[in-house]
């Protein structure tokens, strides 16, 4: 497992969302304009859409919740590139776990232009404002499936959802990986997610990948969270 990560498995979690700014994003407006700035010439397509960041956390008996800031993507974004210079908060975000009806398990690599190009991970991504209740309650699992439906294209009923989370805490970043069963076999999985792909003019994935052991992902370039959960559950 990569140095410092630490995967957990919960019953059950709770996120709720408050209204209250981020100091930091207010106290370096300056710096993250400037950086914003010079980040949209070098890449055009990204978007300066609202995300949330963890700012406080519990995991007691099994059950994990926690309270998320609002913040916008300039501010996420001069935070992650500068190596997180406020450690109060951590980028906590949904994955999905996927497991084929032969055991293994199917991951995806992200097209060049994204944040985390080239790299192989669980498909999921920021929790946003779709994700959110009237109430502030954060629904992480339908983010969750609606990334499976965005990313890879499979359609409701592909998979089904277990219960509880593998939490991977990993420096300022906090995967919450909802585990889904399906009765299709890894083929026939990465055959119609490899049709989707294809079939999208700006996919955000360019190749779905399965593994089924540690020796399938060695030589695979990922974000050490993605390494350390499939060293947790494939080991």
């Amino acid at each position: 497992m990569p140095t410092g990560a630490k995967v957990v498995h919960v019953q059950s979690h709770v996120l709720r969302v408050v209204d209250e700014a981020w100091p930091f994003s207010i106290e370096a407006s300056a710096q993250i304009a400037n950086h914003w700035q010079r980040r949209v010439e070098q890449n055009p397509s990204f978007f300066n859409g609202r995300i949330h960041l963890l700012r406080q956390w519990e995991l007691l008996n099994g059950h994990f919740s926690g309270e998320l800031l609002k913040t916008d993507f300039a501010s996420f974004l001069y935070w992650r590139e500068h190596e997180y210079p406020d450690r109060s908060v951590r980028d906590c975000f949904g994955s999905a776990l996927l497991r084929s009806s032969d055991g293994q398990i199917i991951l995806g690599r992200q097209s060049p232009g994204h944040i985390n190009s080239g790299l192989t991970y669980f498909p999921g991504g920021f929790i946003d404002h779709r994700d959110v209740a009237a109430d502030g309650t954060v629904d992480v699992a339908g983010s969750v499936a609606r990334e499976i439906a965005e990313e890879l294209g499979f359609p409701d009923g592909t998979f089904a959802a277990v219960a509880g989370a593998y939490l991977t805490f990993d420096g300022q970043l906090l995967s919450i990986a909802i585990d889904h069963v399906s009765a299709q076999d890894a083929v026939s999985l990465t055959q119609s997610a490899s049709r989707f792909i294809a079939s999208e003019p700006d996919s955000e994935l360019e190749a779905v990948v399965a593994v089924a052991t540690p020796a399938d992902y060695a030589h695979l370039a990922m974000p050490d969270f993605t390494k350390a959960l499939l060293d947790t559950i494939l080991a």
